[in-house]
């Protein structure tokens, strides 16, 4: 392992000298800049404190020079002179000014000195403004940001500052108040003036800087690239087992004797490197493969690579270690040795055999199995589907499931159970599929797709459910909590449920529905006279009667004993209702035959219409049960429409 280390030291090593010298010359520059910057800062921030000092000075001697100029003119009034003097004696200082120094107020380049007083709400120059002739000598208002350096003179302050002058000029400033004369005196220079030949100096520094950068990766293309290149040589080795670290690396000797190894082999055969020092490499290689492994390191040495092939090793501890070898032969200072790569298959092994395992459960499942490429071909069924389907496995070989298709289903049903399978990678659900005789039967399916490393579809695995007998239970579970054993007609709970649904339906579309509350006629009298059992044929001859004399979307149930309902589902008028109702009497009287008795089965029907009568199940219930007793009792004809009056 010392030798690995050294390789990949080296490697680091040689990286390093390949791309170091960039960085210095990168570095170097970057500091060389950096060097260059702080000091032309410095220097800046020197010579604007300069300036500053000049500036302060100046106004500082003017003002004073100034001062002094109007306390003389001033010392022949008594007491404190007028506005009206002060503006004269201003006036006349200012005309001597600008006749005896035409060039007076300026300094340097852009700079200037100016003085100035408040007028009302404006700021009014008094000596001639550099940057504008006499005749276009502006006024800047009080409250404008122009103009900030006079502002803050002819408020009394004293001081220097970088400001905006009268033109929007970013300038340095000196001010200072005249009291004397109500004035305002500013010294200036423009910014970019004194900035300009720091400017000048960073740019010359800058390029100056670059030149030597590249000057700098001249030198090193033309005179350490090549030894740079002869390293690089020198790692290619290196490269070999770095890139197959993740397995199991050894060099041996063409005699196989072991000289090197990675941890990864160490790990694998359960040795310390010390251990494996001493040993060739054919020790390791399980009895069984000795001969075989013999005859691959031959075929390695003549051809100069191994390709891939299962051996087996045999670890510290006696345990046999099934691996994948392959191998290269190479060269290193003119000497060959042979370099293996072992692959650890021990969980491959295992995989393989939880395949077989896999294999026996999917041939004896109980449930039906069947596999499809991923163009939904089928390419393998266990043994119980074929007991579900009837279908052979050479019968169904390529073909798609659609033959299972019952009929039940629409397009639509399989489009959304492959949407969910695409979406998901599994459906589950209950679905009616046909066996090969014809018979269909409920099927409880699941559908699972199957994607390979790449996530590419490569299968689907459906596995089915014959739930034909689940569902007769579930069938009688249900006609028992929901139909009448005698008449097979829906029971109470059946007909809530129905009315609300109805109710709903008609509120929504805003429809009109009919209910009839029934009863028979005379019922307890062929009860208690012929027996029960007649009693019980008559109530399943009327309820027969009943289902047949409505349409197919109407209701029909029986309450208990020998009362009846019935829901129209849509009636366009009351009219309606009451014609079917005669039709529905008219279909249950026929005479019934039992034995030496005819018996005329008798209806009286009570009619409520939705929404005349009522809006709630409750209440149209008790509409059509007042009408049902109304028409018992007080007409011929045993059937009457709810009315107020009959209530």
């Amino acid at each position: 392992m010392k030798k690995i280390k050294s390789c990949l030291i080296n490697s680091f090593a040689s990286h390093k000298i390949e791309h170091t010298p960039y960085y210095l010359i990168a570095l170097l520059t970057i500091n060389m800049l950096i060097v260059a910057s702080v000091s032309i800062g410095l220097l800046y921030n020197i010579g604007l404190e300069r300036q500053k000092n000049r500036l302060l000075d100046l106004v500082e001697t003017q003002s004073v020079m100034i001062d002094i100029v109007a306390r003389q003119a001033f010392m022949g009034h008594n007491g404190h002179p007028s506005n009206l003097l002060m503006r004269s004696v201003a006036a006349k200082f200012i005309q001597q000014i600008n006749i005896e120094y035409p060039e007076y107020g300026a300094i340097g380049r852009s700079g200037e000195f100016t003085l100035g007083q408040r007028n009302d709400d404006s700021i009014g120059y008094i000596l001639k403004q550099r940057y504008f002739d006499e005749k276009n000598q502006m006024d800047i208002p009080w409250k404008s940001t122009y103009g900030e350096p006079m502002r803050r003179a002819l408020r009394g302050k004293t001081g220097v500052d970088v400001l905006l002058d009268y033109r929007g000029a970013t300038v340095l400033a000196a001010y200072k108040p005249i009291p004397t004369l109500s004035w305002g005196l500013v010294a200036k220079i423009d910014l970019d003036e004194i900035r300009a030949p720091y400017i000048k100096a960073a740019t010359y520094a800058f390029l100056f800087t670059l030149f030597l950068a590249i000057i700098g990766s001249i030198i090193f293309w033309f005179f350490v690239n090549p030894l740079v290149r002869e390293i690089e040589d020198s790692r290619q080795f290196n490269r070999l087992l770095i890139s197959k670290s993740s397995s199991g690396l050894v060099l041996c000797t063409m005699d196989g004797q072991i000289i090197d190894a990675n941890q990864a082999f160490l790990k694998i055969v359960g040795r310390t490197l010390e251990q494996i020092l001493t040993l060739n490499y054919l020790d390791l290689i399980a009895e069984k493969y000795l001969l075989e492994a013999k005859e691959k390191l031959k075929s390695l040495i003549q051809t100069g690579s191994l390709s891939s092939c299962e051996s087996c090793y045999i670890n510290n501890d006696g345990e046999q270690i099934p691996i994948n070898l392959s191998g290269e032969l190479v060269t290193m200072a003119n000497i060959p040795y042979l370099w293996l790569s072992i692959e650890d298959i021990r969980n491959f092994k295992k995989r393989e055999a939880e395949l077989l395992l896999s294999s026996v459960v999917f041939e004896n499942s109980q449930e039906g199995i069947f596999i499809t490429d991923a163009k939904k071909k089928i390419i393998k069924a266990n043994h119980a589907f074929t007991l579900v389907t009837g279908y052979e496995l050479d019968e169904i070989l390529g073909l798609s499931p659609s033959f299972l298709k019952s009929g039940r289903h629409d397009p639509l049903f399989y489009k959304k159970m492959f949407e969910e399978i695409n979406a998901t990678g599994a459906w589950h659900g209950e679905i009616w599929n046909k066996r090969k005789d014809g018979t269909i039967y409920p099927s409880l399916q699941s559908i699972s797709a199957v994607y390979d490393e790449n996530k590419k579809l490569i299968r689907y695995v459906s596995i089915l459910t014959d739930i034909s007998i689940q569902k007769a239970y579930e069938q009688q579970l249900y006609d028992h909590a929901h139909l009448d054993t005698l008449t097979g007609l829906p029971n109470r709970l059946y007909f809530e449920q129905k009315f609300d649904q109805t109710l709903l339906r008609a509120q929504y579309r805003q429809q009109n529905f009919a209910l009839f509350f029934i009863d028979l006629n005379r019922f307890k009298e062929v009860n208690d006279t012929m027996g029960h059992d007649v009693g019980d044929l008559l109530l399943k001859t009327v309820a027969n009667a009943l289902k047949e004399g409505v349409r197919a979307e109407d209701l029909v149930a029986r309450l208990g004993g020998d009362e009846f309902v019935v829901i129209l589902a849509t009636i366009s008028n009351s009219g309606e209702a009451v014609k079917i109702a005669r039709h529905l009497m008219d279909k249950a009287h026929q005479p019934i035959q039992v034995e030496e008795h005819t018996i005329h089965p008798s209806l009286s029907i009570g009619i409520a219409i939705y929404p005349d009568h009522g809006t709630e199940r409750s209440v149209l219930l008790k509409c059509a049960d007042e009408a049902m007793y109304y028409a018992k009792h007080n007409t011929e004809e045993h059937y009457h429409l709810f009315a107020i009056s009959s209530a």
